[in-house]
């Protein structure tokens, strides 16, 4: 066989490859909407043809939809909620999973560091972030403080672990090899370990954005005046359960997309990590 036909069929099977990988994309994207749609009618139906539900409790999707594009682009009263929240998110998550990064790799590779944190840091996970938030707001008040830290708590445990596992578990090869062509010690922790367990990290971080939203709304329906967990605490004092909905909608689909950009992040960095492309 010639090399021109070796690269033909090579290029052909590539090429296949990518219209199946396509076709599989597409199907999944054509039963995702077609689960949404069906999920939606029966949602619309139920406080209409079912006796004893009240529209005015369970609006259907017409009325939420409705005061959705009021909120969004009549009057616009979302957008300063969005923002309050999403600053608090991301501040709050970028200093939790900083700390879990550095404590992850740190404890990953030292013996002692680890015996000696084990007890505490593993004490604390146990404590549910929620349980928290009556003593960060006796120690940083009712600002945006209190809530930035309470994230960033929350956020820190699930970076840590899966960062400390993934330099724990890193074979000692790895390290041998560097140390063989003379890395220095902390040279094979940050050019060597750290890369290595990225995958893990990831992970940690996707598990993190979860958590950070819940310990968000959680922070935000005590002593807030802005912010999507305000929106939905004063729309359940004025029974507004639509505008409950609005910003349950907003919750949703901001954690929605930042799942995806760290699911898309890992699978554009590790293609090789087989756990993404089987979502």
């Amino acid at each position: 066989m010639t090399p021109q036909e070796r690269q033909t069929i090579e290029q052909g099977f590539l090429a296949s490859r990518a219209r199946s990988q396509r076709r599989a994309g597409w199907r999944q994207v054509g039963l995702g909407l077609i689960g949404v749609l069906i999920f939606l009618c029966l949602w619309e139906l139920a406080p209409r043809v079912v006796p004893g539900i009240n529209p005015k409790m369970f609006p259907p999707p017409s009325d939420t939809v409705r005061e959705l594009y009021a909120m969004t682009f009549k009057t616009g009263e979302v957008w300063p909620h969005v923002a309050a929240s999403l600053q608090r998110a991301v501040l709050g998550f970028v200093l939790g999973a900083s700390l879990g990064v550095v404590i992850g790799v740190l404890t990953g590779r030292s013996t002692v560091l680890r015996q000696l944190s084990d007890p505490l840091l593993h004490g604390f996970r146990a404590i549910p972030s929620i349980a928290i938030v009556p003593l960060a707001i006796v120690w940083f008040g009712l600002g945006d403080l209190s809530k930035v830290m309470l994230i960033a708590w929350g956020t820190f445990f699930p970076v840590w672990v899966n960062t400390f596992i993934g330099v724990r578990d890193l074979p000692p090869i790895y390290l041998r090899s560097a140390a063989s062509l003379g890395a220095g010690r902390m040279q094979q922790v940050f050019l060597v370990a750290l890369p290595a367990a990225l995958p893990f990290v990831f992970a940690g971080l996707r598990q993190a954005t979860a958590v950070a939203f819940v310990v968000l709304v959680a922070a935000e329906l005590v002593g807030a005046e802005q912010g999507l967990g305000y929106l939905i605490s004063f729309a359940h004092l004025v029974f507004r359960v639509d505008i409950m909905f609005v910003g349950l909608i907003f919750l949703g689909a901001i954690g929605f997309a930042a799942d995806h950009l760290f699911a898309s992040l890992l699978t554009r960095l590790f293609p090789w990590y087989g756990g993404e492309s089987r979502r």
